[in-house]
């Protein structure tokens, strides 16, 4: 596997609820001119947003892949209970029960800020991308790692921004 020492090490350290210190598409710039093809492939898959597929080759990205839509199963199935509808034609792929994460989403679900909720969210999302960056410095992992903290953090730049609320519900609905 690859290191990439001088790209890591180029990188502001990010920490959750931090202003943005590089946008994204630097990063990416970055990336453009020190990654291999096939790492930066990786890179321009990863991504904050819900995604059908989590069929992926690369391990790091699957894994963040598979929690991500099991979060999301579950808040599904609070939010369709909440409303008296049947949650099963909201959820995606196979119904992965995780009991943390279930406790996590009925709390978020009835957190009565949507702002409050999402923030708890991305807090449980920011601590999976910390799980997954484990022992990986200077490779690919972790800057797929740094990429879905950098787009968490944007998220937040705009929620924080004027007219933070239309961003919010439009990304929840999204």
């Amino acid at each position: 596997m690859r290191e990439y020492y001088y790209l890591v090490a180029s990188l502001p350290l990010l920490e959750f609820g931090m202003k943005t210190p590089v946008a994204y598409e630097d990063f990416l710039s970055r990336c453009l001119e020190q990654l291999t093809p096939k790492d930066l492939a990786i890179i321009k898959r990863t991504n904050i947003f819900p995604s059908e597929d989590t069929e992926e080759a690369f391990p790091a990205l699957r894994e963040w892949k598979i929690f991500d839509r099991a979060l999301r199963n579950e808040l599904v199935k609070y939010r369709a209970s909440k409303r008296s509808k049947d949650a099963s034609e909201y959820i995606r792929g196979e119904d992965y029960k995780d009991p943390f994460l279930a406790i996590e989403a009925h709390w978020a679900v009835n957190e009565e800020s949507p702002v409050e909720a999402e923030r708890f969210l991305d807090k449980i999302r920011w601590e999976k991308i910390e799980e997954l960056e484990k022992a990986h410095y200077f490779d690919i992992d972790y800057l797929v790692t740094y990429a879905l903290r950098l787009q968490i953090l944007e998220r937040w730049q705009k929620i924080n921004s004027e007219g933070g609320a239309q961003v919010l519900k439009d990304m929840i609905s999204a």
